[in-house]
């Protein structure tokens, strides 16, 4: 049994429950690590497009893995299997536990059927990355592009995920927005179900 103030020891990193509280990650930590990782590809890559390529399929792996763990901690091994609950999923779940808060929208295209934008006033990725002037469109929103590719792929709704600054007026930084455009199969799909 453990008592008030005793941590329990454990043998073998397998014996760990997968279950576990609230865990937060530094954010000078993450702040480092991910400027390491965009000047990295930066001297591997020849054009802007290349380098946010690379961002995104960094993304892709990291969303693939995260809806692989909120699947099994939280949901039982189920997934989402309607468009609404798995955009939902996406604004509040996933972005919690990435960016300890849920979106700052959520909202459907009103040009398109298919499309539907996830906004953040202040992206995480770009708060701390200064670009420069002969990169000017350069948007690290690319990562987290992939990420939500990765989440939305693995939950089997294929889609085009690209990130885009957007100006506010009376904002000197613009937004980010996570544009999320669904392969046809998706709306097919759900047009049957209902």
């Amino acid at each position: 049994m453990i008592g008030v103030g005793k941590v329990k020891q454990y043998a073998n990193v397998l014996d760990k429950p997968l279950t576990r509280n609230k865990q937060e990650v530094s954010l000078s930590a993450f702040a480092f690590l991910f400027s390491e990782l965009v000047q990295y590809n930066q001297t591997q890559v020849e054009n802007i497009t290349e380098l946010e390529r690379r961002l995104e399929d960094a993304g892709y792996a990291v969303g693939a893995r995260v809806l692989e763990l909120l699947c099994h901690r939280d949901k039982g091994n189920k997934k989402e299997t309607r468009l609404i609950g798995i955009l939902s999923f996406l604004h509040s779940t996933v972005w919690k536990v990435l960016f300890g808060k849920a979106a700052d929208s959520l909202e459907k295209g009103t040009e398109h059927e298919d499309e539907y934008m996830i906004s953040e006033k202040e992206l995480l990725v770009n708060r701390f990355i200064s670009i420069p002037k002969d990169m000017g469109t350069f948007n690290c929103g690319a990562f987290v592009a992939g990420i939500v590719r990765g989440v939305l792929d693995g939950a089997g709704f294929p889609a085009v995920v690209t990130a885009h600054f957007v100006p506010m007026e009376g904002q000197q930084r613009p937004r980010t927005t996570i544009l999320i455009k669904f392969a046809e199969e998706v709306l097919r799909r759900e047009a049957r179900l209902g």
